[in-house]
């Protein structure tokens, strides 16, 4: 359990320091003296959506609107005696907790003095430090993969750590490491619409992506003063999809790259090979507005939607030089094998030895040749899975880097999918309820041992990565001085190796007995072989699940100068893992077969030959033990926000972090 206690003081601006992603408008209706109106009337109008929210300034003439969605705003006031007042163009963004100050001129309610806006409303009602990635930022900023959150770089206090190749929406790992107001590293906490939006086990690792085209703004929250906010070490990253105006917005994109375009690799000009195949396409359509039935249904002022669509298909080129054990070795035929400086390496034969002068001295084969009444025949089969030498490598042993997999557009392959669905809608002016659906689903080929497709082959066959997140939220105003609000969330990240062309293949056919296979958990599985100095064959399935289930119910109390929030953050983390490790596990090493076996001579023994000899030094089956884990987590909080003085605010908050065993 810990308990975090903050107190902020001296914030030299008024405001309330609210960090829910919505904003907070506040501040005071004056007369011409700078005298505090008591009673007059505030409207805060959205200026997209035509959603208002009436209040009335207490008796030292302040008022404060919260839970605002990010926007355009415009803020009347009227008294009797006074000129209305019209302020136009004040821009809230993530979080931001504003101060706006209007005075009223003497006259009559039905003369109006309007003023827009000439410059963004400062972020006056907080101490947190950070910096706000707007709309304009999101859709102009040139970005590697068209992931949003990698803007994150532009904001002081923010350091990447990941690997810059790394960045595509899909690259959740890399794409979590984030050094933020000198916190440790995957320490930040994700939001998106408020929701926590985490993978595996709930951790500081990112789960959704959402495309460019759906974001409106996010924030990076470098250091946070608010008690509502936890389950952080190293600052907060809050974003915020758009939810559709009066008017309809709408594109058709499609990013490209193409063979034509791209240099070639470093591996193929060394060898006078020509560019492999490359593509990459990045397209999409996003829509929102109002919703409209026609003859149906008109939600002008009251319905509003987002919906994107994005897709990605992407072949990379990606060459490798392995070392596989040529025909004539796999049956047994070491005549040719050469090391570096083509002296012969010699094989010896395990069953022979005897003490000469105290060594210990073994026989060769004759010729180098291990005789076929020798030779182990389920050795012989997995052997024969690999591929076939196709170059040699100047200064390589003649097995060593004797294989070119070009690795050509049709073997490296990324298809991904993003969608996102966002539907807005008022019920009359006191309630607003927002639902949000996202998903993707990422599906990797990426073969690593030269074998593309079909049985032995190692790598992502397919690696998938798949996020579905949804959110419902509610904010219901009770009074003019009470705001509820009751947000609930369920994510479901999902990430693992597939190793489909290893799967459903019947080890009996490699010579493995039956009751073997009926005992093994994975017993229809290709096996995994590990022979030193050679590329590895076969691979086993395994994944992660991360199921997430939140509830953060608060409350919001206006009173004069002083503003209490309080609420329960609530999570029910649950993880699964599903690895069974090499289930059916063989390996060889050069020690049967070479001269001295206690020592290595680099002219001597070969990790094949020993396996040949159906000698193999070492091998395991694998009973894994599939754990699920359940987090449960629960963080009452309550901050208190007073101005003492028009430019003077206390801010005092108090979280209690429980986490269960």
């Amino acid at each position: 359990m810990g308990i975090r206690v903050t107190l902020l003081s001296l914030v030299l601006l008024a405001g309330l320091a609210a960090q829910e992603f919505r904003a907070t408008l506040t501040g005071r209706v004056l007369d011409p003296h700078r005298a505090p109106i008591s009673g007059a009337s505030v409207t805060v109008r959205n200026a997209g959506t035509n959603a208002s929210r009436k209040l009335v300034t207490d008796t030292q003439g302040n008022y404060t609107a919260a839970f605002l969605q990010p926007g355009d705003y415009a803020v009347t006031v009227e008294f009797a005696g006074f000129k209305k007042a019209v302020r136009q163009g004040i821009s809230l963004s993530v979080g931001q907790a504003a101060t706006l100050e209007l005075e009223l001129e003497l006259g009559s309610v039905t003369q109006e003095v309007t003023v827009t806006a000439a410059a963004p409303m400062l972020d006056t009602g907080t101490a947190e430090r950070g910096g706000l990635i707007d709309e304009e930022s999101v859709k102009e900023f040139p970005l590697n993969g068209r992931n949003p959150i990698m803007l994150s770089m532009l904001v002081a206090g923010v350091d990447y750590n990941g690997n810059l190749t790394y960045q595509r929406p899909f690259d959740n790992g890399a794409i979590a490491d984030w050094n933020i107001g000198g916190g440790g590293n995957r320490n930040a906490e994700f939001l998106m619409d408020g929701a926590p939006n985490n993978a595996q086990a709930g951790g500081n690792n990112i789960a959704y992506v959402p495309p460019v085209d759906s974001v409106q703004e996010f924030k990076i929250q470098v250091n946070s003063y608010d008690a509502q906010y936890g389950r952080s070490g190293g600052g907060t990253v809050n974003v915020v999809l758009k939810s559709g105006t009066n008017r309809l917005h709408g594109s058709v994109y499609e990013f490209t790259r193409r063979n034509a375009l791209d240099a070639n690799s470093f591996q193929n000009n060394a060898r006078g090979a020509p560019r492999d195949g490359h593509y990459l396409d990045q397209y999409g359509v996003v829509a929102d507005g109002p919703l409209y039935i026609p003859k149906l249904y008109n939600g002008k002022n009251r319905t509003f939607f987002l919906a994107n669509y994005e897709g990605y298909r992407e072949g990379s080129p990606q060459p490798l030089i392995l070392s596989v054990p040529s025909a004539e070795m796999r049956n047994g035929d070491f005549s040719k094998l050469v090391d570096a400086s083509r002296n012969p390496i010699t094989i010896y034969d395990p069953t022979t030895g005897r003490s000469i002068n105290g060594a210990w001295t073994r026989d060769p084969f004759p010729g180098n040749v291990i005789p076929q009444n020798r030779i182990n025949p389920i050795s012989r089969k997995i052997a024969s899975y690999y591929p076939v030498p196709n170059t040699n490598t100047p200064g390589q042993s003649s097995n060593q880097q004797n294989f070119f997999f070009s690795g050509d557009a049709s073997s490296a392959i990324d298809h991904f999918y993003n969608f996102v669905f966002k539907i807005d809608q008022n019920l009359g002016s006191r309630h607003h309820v927002f639902f949000r659906s996202a998903s993707n689903d990422r599906t990797e080929l990426r073969p690593t041992n030269g074998v593309a497709s079909g049985p032995g082959a190692d790598g992502q066959l397919p690696l998938k990565r798949v996020n579905d997140a949804y959110v419902i939220d509610w904010v219901a105003t009770v009074s003019p001085t009470m705001i509820f609000n009751l947000r609930t969330s369920f994510s479901r990240y999902v990430e693992g190796s597939r190793a489909d062309s290893d799967a459903n293949f019947d080890i009996t056919s490699l010579g493995l007995p039956a009751t073997l296979s009926a005992q093994l958990p994975y017993g229809a599985n290709f096996g995994r072989y590990s022979l030193d100095n050679y590329v590895p064959l076969g691979r086993y399935p395994s994944q992660n699940i991360t199921n997430s289930f939140n509830i953060h119910p608060t409350f919001t109390k206006v009173n004069g100068k002083r503003t209490t929030k309080g609420g329960l953050d609530m999570r029910w983390i649950q993880y699964s893992t599903q690895n069974p490790g090499n289930v059916l596990a063989l390996g060889s090493s050069t020690v049967l077969t070479q001269r001295d076996y206690t020592r290595g001579d680099g002219v001597s023994g070969d990790s094949l030959a020993g396996f040949l000899l159906g000698t193999p030094t070492t091998g395991s089956v694998n009973y894994a033990v599939y754990p699920i884990f359940m987090y449960r987590y629960l963080a009452p909080w309550v901050q208190h926000d007073w101005k003492l003085l028009p430019r003077l605010t206390v801010n005092f908050g108090m979280r209690i972090d429980l986490n269960s065993p």
